[in-house]
């Protein structure tokens, strides 16, 4: 049995150029001629083959890190968990494949072969194990990258000139975007060195309560930092109906547009010759 266990792990580790693109074939097959390919399948099988011959603490060690090295890459070529998982039934096709001539003629005893296909299944379970792991973990710090981006878009302070920025908003605001609004204002305040910051708010379709104490705090710690904050934007019927609410805006500074805003420290805005 040693023998016979030793002469399959020889052979996948030699065959593992001719193993590693039948598995390549069996995917174009399965997914199209077209399927990505990131995995090293040649050094896979060769560490397979590691393993079954006995080498099974080295080689199990870099069948993680192969693994872990290959989620990364279906993130970054995102291709579908599904797709990659099923990938690893044609590893084990392929492998039985070469040696379809010894088993037809049944060169192997049955202990051999239950011996192998038990290693076989493990080394390719613990694939799926870290391979899902390391997807689903660098899926979720793509997301997670994306939200940041999204949200950084949806609160863009804007440099205009030396000391001076817009903060456009455009939109509803929550109770996040509020939060947010309040930490990225400051956080560019400082980054930009700003004297002035115009908040316009002329995209915002509902101004209430909740959203106008919003902007006054935002406005009030801005100014705890030393930037001017004016509130631009504020439409006639929104303002009248904030003085129906009880809203007092007495303490923020305000102005009809930007560009009134603008001119009121100097920057006029040129529409060039009429």
């Amino acid at each position: 049995m040693r023998e016979e266990i030793t002469y399959i792990g020889e052979k996948i580790e030699k065959h593992s150029d001719q193993l590693a693109e039948r598995v390549r074939e069996l995917k174009a097959e399965e997914f199209g001629a077209a399927t990505i390919r990131t995995a090293n399948w040649e050094e896979l099988f060769s560490y397979i083959g590691n393993v079954i011959i006995g080498d099974g603490a080295f080689s199990m060690q870099h069948i993680e890190m192969w693994a872990d090295r290959e989620g990364e890459q279906k993130v970054e070529a995102e291709v579908e968990l599904d797709q990659s998982i099923r990938t690893m039934n044609f590893v084990r096709r392929a492998i039985w494949g070469i040696f379809s001539e010894e088993l037809s003629n049944d060169e192997f005893s049955s202990s051999t072969v239950v011996h192998v296909c038990k290693t076989v299944n493990e080394v390719l379970d613990e694939i799926t194990k870290h391979f899902s792991q390391t997807y689903s973990r660098n899926i979720r710090m793509e997301w997670e990258r994306k939200e940041m981006r999204m949200a950084e878009l949806s609160v863009p302070v804007v440099p205009i000139t030396k000391g001076v920025a817009v903060l456009p908003l455009i939109g509803e605001v929550d109770t996040n975007r509020a939060q947010l609004i309040m930490e990225t204002s400051l956080n560019k305040s400082s980054e930009f060195e700003l004297d002035y910051l115009f908040i316009d708010v002329s995209g915002v379709p509902v101004i209430d309560t909740v959203i106008a104490n919003y902007i006054y705090q935002v406005v009030h710690a801005l100014e705890l930092v030393g930037v001017h904050a004016t509130l631009t934007g504020l439409r006639p019927e929104t303002a009248k109906s904030l003085v129906d609410m009880g809203v007092d805006f007495a303490q923020v500074h305000t102005k009809a547009g930007l560009h009134q805003a603008l001119e009121e420290i100097g920057i006029y805005i040129h529409h060039g010759d009429s």
